[in-house]
């Protein structure tokens, strides 16, 4: 086989071990080690032979892979315990005592015989999520490698950079005008109470209690002794013999 046939990574590669059944878009290659059974992407091919590999014909193509050992899918983790094999992404590849192999799930607890193995190529998930400042998706890549499309992203990010600028000197204009005007008004209460507080004080100074008016006039005149009536005596003049006056009789 050339390498141009062997060049579709979905349809070429190391079968994948699956504990239970395989979906109905793969190829069921048979049981392995029960429960265990070998899956190959929907359309290759799994001859009988070498450790179960997924070909994109019927014809063997275990020589090959085993030149370039590789996953048939891109996104599955690949192992080796005396032969290739793969599991999902994430999942615990296992050796037994027993010289047989396995894929645990995340989190999956060893029993006893069995032994963790190294990865020899981690599969590469590629997940596309949208860029905080950017309509463009960002690729990130298990290998911790991401590409983000720069001129829009910078576009965009130098754009918001201006919007918050702007608002940061607008809410500072307003907070200025605001703070001087709180203060003018405090300035223009405290000089009112004042004048207030000096006109009341003049008011109070010009008045004089009642009291204090009549305290200060000071005690009352003495008395004056009026002047008397004099009585004066007639003056003495001739001293007439009072005369009788002449009786009336009658006959």
């Amino acid at each position: 086989m050339s390498d141009s046939d062997s060049s579709d990574a979905s349809q070429f590669g190391w079968a994948l071990r699956v504990n239970g059944s395989c979906l109905d878009i793969e190829e069921d290659c048979g049981m392995t080690i029960e429960p265990y059974r070998v899956c190959c992407p929907g359309g290759s091919y799994c001859p009988n032979a070498y450790n179960v590999a997924c070909c994109p014909s019927g014809s063997n193509c275990t020589e090959a892979l085993q030149a370039t050992p590789h996953c048939a899918n891109e996104t599955w983790d690949l192992y080796i315990n005396g032969g290739y094999f793969c599991c999902e992404h994430g999942s615990i590849g296992y050796a037994t005592d027993t010289d047989s192999n396995g894929c645990g799930d995340p989190g999956y607890e060893l029993a006893e015989g069995e032994s963790t193995l190294p990865i020899i190529h981690t599969g590469t998930v590629t997940t596309s999520t949208p860029a905080p400042t950017s309509n463009s998706p960002v690729t990130a890549t298990d290998d911790g490698s991401s590409s983000t499309p720069t001129s829009s992203s910078n576009s965009n990010s130098s754009s918001s950079n201006s919007d918050s600028n702007t608002g940061a000197i607008a809410g500072g204009v307003v907070g200025g005008v605001c703070g001087a005007a709180i203060i003018a008004v405090l300035v223009w209460l405290l000089i009112r109470t004042r004048r207030k507080q000096q006109t009341q004080d003049a008011t109070n100074q010009g008045m004089v209690p009642a009291s204090e008016h009549f305290n200060k006039v000071g005690p009352p005149p003495p008395p004056v002794e009026m002047e008397a009536d004099r009585y004066a005596e007639l003056s003495a003049g001739d001293h007439r013999t009072v005369a009788e006056l002449p009786g009336y009789y009658g006959k």
